[in-house]
């Protein structure tokens, strides 16, 4: 009579159709996510100054400017577009009628024209804004 040896049952789980998925997903995600931020390309100057968590403000508004003049304003996920600087207290007043905002934060290219941002600010001003604050980078970015 033969003696057969049984065989033990293999209880592992086969993961090489999990990391497949897995890949797949970290593909898209590497795909997508510079494609969420639509803003203008701003070259930020740097400061020593404290840093100020915006995400803690309900709806922060930001306007941008570059450094060719392209003004845009960005309300978190409800606004989102370029407008001309005729435009934009127009813009700002109807944003302000329809939400309370905190503030208005500013970001200026560190290349455009003094000018043109304390311009954008009286702008802003007009509109009815009293809380302007200036977005700058820190020193060790």
């Amino acid at each position: 009579m033969r003696y057969r040896a049984k065989k033990k049952l293999l209880a592992e789980i086969n993961i090489v159709p999990y990391i497949d998925v897995m890949l797949v997903l970290l593909l898209v995600f590497m795909i997508t996510t510079p494609l969420l931020y639509e803003g203008l390309d701003i070259d930020l100057p740097t400061t020593e100054a404290n840093d100020v968590d915006i995400s803690k403000f309900e709806e922060p508004l930001i306007v941008e400017i570059n450094s060719t003049g392209e003004i845009r304003v960005i309300q978190k996920d409800n606004f989102n577009q370029k407008v001309s600087e005729s435009d934009l207290a127009d813009t700002i007043v109807s944003i302000y009628k329809n939400k309370s905002i905190d503030k208005v934060y500013v970001k200026g290219d560190k290349n455009i024209e003094y000018e043109k941002v304390i311009r954008l600010i009286s702008i802003l001003n007009k509109g009815g804004v009293e809380n302007i604050g200036l977005i700058t980078l820190p020193t060790d970015e």
